[in-house]
């Protein structure tokens, strides 16, 4: 009873500590899901824990991926080996399993008659688009899409280092500490957006995105701050003048 207590107790200051510095919907995502190869196709997304139906839907709803375990998990297996081979095993272990789409263009017709308002085509530049995330804590993702094609064979990019350039992440950070540095870096960046984690494909780097809320929003252009840290070295800092164009 009194481990417990003192478990809560310290749980209870941490979401206290966390709640001063900057509010949970702020911290946000990074990377893209970008399913260019799947998204004018009829598909299906199956994920675990999803609805055990056979009568399959044709909307957002996940399938349970059991369903179509004996086609997609051999390919499922292949694509995150060639991840953990590509990334190494530091990288990899912080990769999670979101869903995949499969594409069943011989299905177009029952996605028409239901309905939906999607400009669906029959020609599918993959077969399998699977959704991964990178994720640095439990509250922060950055997306990571890759999609093969129907004989499981990889046919998008890896958005992310290869195992000699990879730093691991200095972990030693929490989003207060991130938010102390950014105000070093701009003293008046308050409001904060949001907080983001991304990745640049040229520096090969994570890193850490505190964004700035637009002051006295107007119509027209609009400046507004970034800070950038360096996700395995937080002394490394970047500041960026941003802008945003804004219709009413």
């Amino acid at each position: 009873m009194h481990k417990l207590f003192l478990f809560l107790y310290f749980l209870v200051r941490q979401i206290n500590s966390f709640s001063q510095c900057i509010d949970k919907e702020k911290i946000t995502y990074g990377g893209d899901w970008r399913s260019g190869y799947v998204d004018v196709c009829p598909t299906y997304e199956f994920a675990f824990g999803g609805d055990t139906s056979k009568n399959w839907n044709v909307l957002d709803d996940p399938i349970d991926i059991a369903q179509v375990a004996k086609v997609v998990m051999p390919v499922k297996n292949y694509v995150e080996q060639k991840i953990k081979s590509y990334a190494g095993e530091t990288y990899f272990s912080r990769v999670r399993f979101n869903s995949v789409e499969i594409a069943y263009p011989e299905d177009i017709k029952k996605f028409i008659d239901s309905g939906r308002q999607d400009d669906f085509k029959k020609t599918c530049a993959a077969k399998y688009y699977f959704y991964y995330d990178f994720m640095p804590d439990s509250l922060m993702h950055y997306h990571m899409g890759i999609a093969a094609d129907a004989n499981g064979k990889i046919i998008s990019p890896f958005e992310f280092p290869s195992k000699a350039e990879y730093k691991p992440i200095d972990t030693k950070y929490s989003y207060c500490k991130l938010v102390d540095i950014a105000r070093k870096v701009k003293i008046d960046l308050e409001p904060i957006k949001e907080i983001q984690f991304q990745y640049d494909d040229k520096d090969n780097r994570f890193y850490w995105l505190i964004i700035q809320e637009i002051k006295n929003e107007k119509e027209g252009l609009n400046y507004f701050y970034e800070v950038e840290i360096d996700a395995a070295n937080l002394a490394k800092t970047k500041l960026i003048k941003a802008e945003s164009y804004i219709e009413y």
